[in-house]
């Protein structure tokens, strides 16, 4: 049966007022996926209506293992204290098993929703790009398969802060109010600026910032030790495998954002590197007959679409033959 909610109830909800029975319905209602056009309508509504709403889900988990942890206390001293019966003892001792398993599903439920709620998400499917305006007249550009989350209330804090997965390219503009510009990729890693063009790339791979005007912070931890490096435009910066950023001056950094225009620039880059980029970008899979083709480099510069352009490409260049083999391409040698 299909729940169906009111939404004054989910207002409700939302702000904390619903009672037990309420708090079901709209959480059964969440999770049907015919509903989730809806429940984002509501929510942008509900949020326009309540700026002041910001929910602080680290203090709500707090009080509620305080809580968890008195009824615990209570039940176990109230099974002390009674006489031990023979019959309802499992029953008994289930009724912890139960409050734990309602606080689990509540801060579950709580983690879940917590980023819908504070973050807006810009997604990039394979093989598309696109560009995000952003309220304080930054752009970025970003590129396939990749993810920026921006926060939903808008730039009110003191930083104006943004997390990216995959990679972008980044147009900032200058506040009045010198207002800080954060990028952060992990936990462990962040770019800060104040005015500035920079591409990031944040991949499994690896992580690259390219500086093309203006100046950037790089904060890090490497060794649980905080630090940071100053970048000065036309310089390249990437982790090592150590976990330290090491810089590469007066690099050619307009081509580290060709992906814009379709282009692809390869200045002595290794096969295997094209590849992963291919897989990355494209979602394609792509396997060598030879491992000794995966060092071998290409330097050019190349306009494509799609994969199977670049991969056409890459084997003429190579003077090889491509295979599609399933879901899997195969570059074999001729």
């Amino acid at each position: 049966m299909k729940t169906i909610i009111s939404k004054y109830t989910l207002f409700e909800y939302l702000a904390g007022r619903a009672n037990p029975l309420e708090r079901q319905q709209v959480e059964d209602w969440i999770v049907e996926k015919e509903n989730s056009e809806v429940f984002h309508q509501w929510l942008m509504e509900y949020e326009t209506k309540c700026p002041q709403f910001i929910p602080d889900q680290d203090v709500a988990i707090e009080h509620l293992l305080h809580r968890l942890d008195s009824d615990i206390s209570t039940v176990q001293q109230r099974l002390a204290d009674e006489p031990k019966p023979t019959m309802f003892m499992p029953n008994r001792g289930s009724r912890l098993w139960l409050i734990a398993a309602s606080v689990t599903l509540l801060v579950s439920c709580g983690w879940w929703f917590r980023e819908p709620i504070q973050y807006k998400s810009y997604q990039t499917a394979y093989g598309q790009t696109t560009d995000v305006y952003l309220e304080d007249g930054s752009k970025v550009a970003l590129n396939s398969n990749s993810k920026l989350k921006i926060p939903r209330l808008g730039f009110d804090n003191d930083v104006r802060e943004v997390i990216l997965e995959g990679e972008a390219e980044f147009s900032v503009s200058h506040t009045i109010d010198n207002k800080r510009f954060v990028v952060k990729t992990s936990e462990q890693f962040q770019v800060e600026v104040l005015g500035t063009t920079f591409s990031v790339f944040a991949r499994p791979r690896g992580t690259k910032v390219a500086l093309k005007c203006g100046s950037v912070r790089i904060d890090y931890s490497q060794n649980n030790e905080r630090k940071e490096v100053m970048m000065k435009p036309g310089d390249l910066a990437f982790l090592d495998q150590s976990g330290a950023v090491q810089l590469e001056r007066q690099q050619d950094i307009k081509t580290f954002a060709a992906w814009k225009e379709q282009r692809y620039v390869f200045n002595a880059t290794a096969v295997h590197e094209i590849i992963a980029m291919i897989e990355e970008n494209f979602g394609q899979k792509v396997v060598l007959s030879d491992s000794n083709v995966a060092n071998r480099t290409i330097t050019g510069n190349f306009k494509t679409k799609n994969a199977d352009e670049l991969l056409k490409t890459i084997s003429e260049v190579l003077d090889m033959k491509v295979e599609q083999n399933g879901n899997t391409t195969l570059l074999m040698n001729n």
